[in-house]
């Protein structure tokens, strides 16, 4: 009788597995495959009527990765050494904000980068972290699928009524209520462009883990 090979038996295995993701993807309109850098996760959920008439929340998946600046990285090893952040640079209490600008990041950005000329920044944006959050090991959202031990999470959920916009491209970490130019950043990252409608809810997870420093 044939056997098939412990080689062959994996590989149709993985296939199979490959096939089984592939029609999840689709199913739940995930725009990417997440690749381990993409750190960042954002998850766009929008009211869509179905043939019977019923609404259903649809979720939309995007990955992109951020940038730590020259700030944030301080603000690490404060708290590695048990030593207290500066009140300008308390992370851990800190807000999101959404922009419509993107542009390249660079470690040495304070808020004055972010909001490029004045405008990028989106009225309303401005948003503390989820309750809870951050936190390591983030098993509690699902959609959070960067999660890990050695991970520490950021979050933030948006409702409808929050904000709305037909360009969004930029978000930060930050820790201030009514920044400045000179308001320093835990992070930066860029999104492929998309729009929040007035209808639609956004959460946004951000994941720093530390692998072999």
């Amino acid at each position: 009788m044939f056997k098939l090979s412990s080689n062959d038996v994996s590989k149709r295995t993985q296939e199979a597995k490959t096939n089984d993701f592939l029609k999840w993807t689709d199913s739940t309109r995930y725009l990417t495959n997440q690749r381990l850098e993409d750190n960042v996760i954002r998850v766009l959920s929008f009211p869509e009527v179905s043939p019977s008439g019923s609404i259903d929340m649809i979720k939309e998946f995007d990955y992109t990765h951020n940038l730590v600046t020259n700030d944030g990285e301080i603000f690490y090893a404060k708290k590695g050494a048990g030593e207290t952040p500066s009140a300008n640079e308390n992370f851990a209490a800190g807000r999101f904000e959404i922009g419509t600008t993107a542009y390249t990041e660079a470690e040495t950005d304070t808020y004055n980068e972010f909001d490029v000329s004045g405008t990028s920044a989106i009225s309303g944006s401005n948003q503390v972290f989820t309750a809870g959050y951050p936190k390591t090991n983030d098993t509690g959202d699902a959609d959070n699928t960067g999660d890990a031990t050695d991970a520490v999470s950021y979050a933030v959920n948006y409702s409808a009524a929050s904000w709305n916009d037909t360009d969004v491209e930029q978000g930060a970490i930050l820790d201030h209520a009514t920044p400045v130019t000179t308001s320093k950043l835990l992070a930066v990252f860029s999104f492929t462009s998309f729009a929040k409608t007035s209808s639609d809810t956004l959460k946004i997870f951000v994941n720093h883990a530390f692998e072999n420093q």
